[in-house]
C-alpha cells in the first residue's frame, strides 16, 4: 500500500494553511484536488472564451506577458493559446481586469472579498498600483495570500488582511468579489453589506446565487444603485454580474 500524502482528504482551508506553512505543498497547491474544487478549475476552453473579451484592449495585449507571473507559483494547469501559454484561471483574472479597466485603479483603496490565493491582485498589479489593497477571507486563506504576494514581490503597497467575521467599517473606492460574497450565509453577508458594500464607491461582484441573499434580495438590502447583468461569458445559468 502506498503511503498517503499529507494533502489527502483534507478541506480547502486546510490546504491553504498547509500551503502557507509547507513549501512542498505550496509548490503544487494549484493542482491539489481539495483546492481545485474551489479554485483553479477553469477549463482550457473556458480560458479561451475569457480571452475573447480582452482582445481589443491594447493596454492588456501589450502587457500580456506580464500576467504570466501568476502562473509561476503553485504549479497550475496551463494551456497553449495562439497568444501564449497561460493558466485558464489567469485568463479569467485578466478578463475581470479588462472589465475594471474603465476605472483608474492607481492610488485607490480596493477591497477584495474572497481573495483565493491573491491571483486577481497579482494580475491587477501588472497594470495598476493601488494606494491600499484589503483582502477579506478565512484566516487560513489569508496566510496563503500573504505568502503568495510576498514571494512575487508585490507587497510594496499598503496591504491589510482581515478575517471575514472580524470585518469593521471600510471606506473604499472599489470592492471586488469573484463569486465569494454569494457563497456566504446571510449573517456574514449582512456584515459585508454594512461594513464594505455600503461604503464602497464602486462595486464589481460576480454573483452565483449559491448561498445567502439572491441578487434580487441584495438590491433591497443595499442602498447602492446596483446594476444587474448576465455574467459574460456565462458559466452557469444563475450567475449574474452585480455592479455599481
Amino acid at each position: 500500500m502506498s503511503e498517503k500524502s499529507v494533502t489527502d482528504n483534507i478541506t480547502y482551508p486546510e490546504v491553504c494553511r498547509l500551503a502557507a506553512s509547507d513549501d512542498s505543498v505550496f509548490n503544487n497547491f494549484k493542482r491539489l484536488p481539495d483546492y481545485t474544487q474551489v479554485l483553479e478549475h477553469v477549463t482550457c476552453e473556458q480560458g479561451g472564451e475569457y480571452a475573447k473579451f480582452f482582445q481589443s484592449n491594447k493596454n492588456i495585449l501589450s502587457n500580456l506577458s506580464k500576467f504570466t507571473i501568476n502562473d509561476t507559483l503553485g504549479n497550475p494547469k496551463v494551456c497553449n493559446y495562439e497568444f501564449g501559454t497561460f493558466s485558464p484561471t489567469t485568463l479569467r483574472y485578466i478578463k475581470i481586469l479588462n472589465d475594471l479597466s474603465q476605472l483608474n485603479l492607481n492610488n485607490k483603496t480596493i477591497v477584495e472579498i474572497g481573495a483565493g490565493y491573491g491571483g486577481q491582485y497579482t494580475v491587477l498589479r501588472q497594470l495598476y498600483k493601488p494606494k491600499k489593497y484589503i483582502f477579506v477571507d478565512l484566516a487560513s486563506t489569508l496566510l496563503l495570500v500573504e505568502k503568495y504576494v510576498n514571494k512575487l514581490g508585490l507587497s510594496d503597497i499598503e496591504i491589510e488582511f482581515i478575517e471575514g467575521n472580524k470585518t469593521k467599517p471600510i471606506v473604499s473606492d472599489l470592492v471586488i468579489s469573484n463569486y465569494a460574497f454569494s457563497e456566504c450565509p446571510t449573517s456574514i453577508q449582512d456584515v459585508y453589506i454594512e461594513n464594505i458594500l455600503e461604503r464602497a464607491k464602486n462595486g464589481y461582484m460576480i454573483y452565483n446565487n449559491m448561498l445567502g441573499y439572491t441578487h434580487e434580495q441584495l438590491m433591497t438590502k443595499c442602498s447602492k444603485a446596483i446594476k444587474i447583468n448576465h455574467e459574460v461569458p456565462l458559466t452557469h445559468s444563475e450567475n449574474v454580474l452585480v455592479t455599481w
